[in-house]
Order: C-alpha cells, then structure tokens, then sequence
C-alpha cells in the first residue's frame, strides 16, 4: 500500500479497536470501512460483527459543536402572557415573554387572532440578552378590535411556539381618571379615550352642545350632562360626529343624562343635539349681563333728564 492509504488503514484500525465496546449502538454502516482494510480479513470481519460506523463517531464527536444552536431553537422553554386577563375596548394590551436561551440575530414574532379567527395584528420584537421580550398594542373601539370575546396571542422564535388568550371589550377603557370640563358656570364630568376635548360650547339656535376633539385613534366619549345644560324630550338626542348621525347609548339617572359616544381617527368635533340647552353665557353670566343692560339704560335715562332744557 503507499503511505496515504497505509495512514488511512491504520487510523480505521484504531478506531474500529477502540470503540467496539459501544458497537451495539450503532447502525451496520461497514461498507465505508472495507476497501481501506480489505488487506485485513480479520479487521472487515470485525466491522460485519461489530457493526461500527466511522460516521456515526464522528457525528457525535461533531454533535455539540455542529447541532448546538439547532437543538436550543427546537428544544427550550418558550413562554407568554398578559398583563391581564381582560382588557376593555380601546385598552392597549401589554404581552410579556421569555425564552430560555436567547438565539443570535432571532426576532420573537408575536400574532393577534380576534373571536371571529383573523389575524388583526403582527410585529417582530427583538428579545433581550436575559431572554425577556415585551409588546404594548394599541386597540380601538371599533375597526379590527370590534368583537368583544377571547382573542388568541401566538408566538414564534427559532423552531418553538406557544399561545396566551386573553378577554377584550365589554365595556369601555377611558384612560384613566375622570375629567372636568366647564361649560358656564356648570362643570361636566366626562372620561375619553384616544382623543382630548379642546372645548365645549353652547349652540342655542340648535339647542345643541358642539363638543371640538382631537383624537389619536378610534375611541369614545362618556360625559355625564345635567338637564339644566342640555335635555330632550322623549324621542332623545340626535349625535353628530362631523355631521354625520351616530350611534350612541344615552341613560337618564335623576336630573343628569350620561352619554357615550364612539367617534373614528380624524374626528373634529362631536354636536349633541337635544330640545333644550343652555344660553351660551351660562345662568349667572346671563344674570350679570341683565343688570349691566339695565344699568346702562337707567344711566342713559337719567343723563337726558340731565340735559334736556326745561320748558
């Protein structure tokens, strides 16, 4: 034999020895073995008995350096859930994960499925070195988040998947804290999500309220008015959201009408008309502008009694 094929005959021969004791693990593969050690017929009868395979030991030689980073995408712990249960419509939904071994340049990708099984939302968020990851989706009232019911998070990184479900809407997020607004000398109690109320003014000639937002997103208005503001009679009011008819609940407790009215992105201004409102000035507005207009006319009275020249 030249020396290549001698070197080669005599390494086989090493390993054939030296690892015949774990030979009844491995799978028959001798036919790779037998031209370099057909010089031996002992040697090729031991591979046939034996069944060793110079591939298989070098697979699990190779194994941890080669499979690591696959058997980490396909066999770790892969978790996910809410800040809560339940969200209200239009409440953003917080999503907290974690993954047992962060994998490089892999993004964790997060899906919403609404009740009716559509997907209404995707993203990819990279995933800290301590393995966390977390996303804050904000909703709407209306639009893609209009079912109320069981929504269902998936998510996927690397070869590994898992699900969290959670309950949306029911009733309406308002953002936090209830607000005051002044209208007169009459304050309004109101909560709003996804917009600000910029002002609320009287409309007397329409014996409306006209109610100027500006929104973020699809949201809604609840605002708690006293009938000595604004009040209808038994066929109820009539909401326009630039103009256009809307949808609304109205619910009327002692002398105080509670309204809630959704409105889209891009609303301006929402009008609230009723049967009665208040005068633009407000009742001691009014009452002060009364005694002004009555001063004025006794001064002017008194002035020409003044000036005019006796007959």
């Amino acid at each position: 034999m030249i020396q290549t094929e001698q070197i080669f005959y005599e390494r086989n021969i090493y390993l054939i020895r030296n690892f015949s004791g774990i030979s009844k693990i491995f799978h028959s593969n001798w036919f790779f073995l037998y031209k370099p050690v057909k010089y031996d017929p002992n040697v090729t009868e031991l591979l046939k008995s034996k069944e060793i395979s110079v591939l298989v030991i070098a697979s699990l030689i190779l194994l941890p350096f080669l499979g690591g980073e696959s058997f980490a995408q396909s066999n770790q712990v892969l978790t996910v859930t809410t800040e809560k249960e339940s969200y209200a419509s239009g409440e953003p939904i917080v999503i907290l994960g974690l993954v047992e071994i962060r994998l490089a340049e892999i993004e964790a990708i997060i899906q919403v499925i609404n009740p009716m099984g559509n997907k209404i939302d995707i993203s990819q968020i990279d995933v800290e070195s301590d393995g966390s990851f977390s996303k804050t989706i904000k909703t709407s009232i209306g639009g893609l988040w209009k079912e109320a019911g069981t929504y269902t998070i998936m998510v996927n990184y690397g070869k590994n998947s898992t699900q969290v479900e959670f309950e949306y809407g029911g009733s309406i997020y308002a953002g936090g804290q209830k607000k005051i607004i002044m209208v007169g000398d009459h304050s309004l109690e109101y909560q709003i999500a996804c917009a600000e109320i910029l002002g609320i003014t009287p409309d007397t000639e329409n014996k409306s309220l006209i109610i100027k937002i500006k929104t973020d997103c699809d949201g809604e208005l609840a605002i708690t008015l006293p009938k000595e503001v604004i009040d209808t009679d038994e066929n109820g009011f009539l909401i326009l959201v630039d103009g256009d008819e809307t949808d609304h609940n109205a619910s009327s407790v002692g002398e105080f009408w509670t309204l809630t009215i959704p409105f889209s992105y891009g609303s301006e201004e929402i009008e609230i008309i009723g049967t009665f409102v208040i005068p633009e000035f407000g009742t001691i507005a009014a009452l002060v502008l009364v005694i002004a207009i009555s001063s004025i006319i006794l001064i002017s009275t008194k002035n020409k009694q003044i000036f005019i020249p006796k007959m």
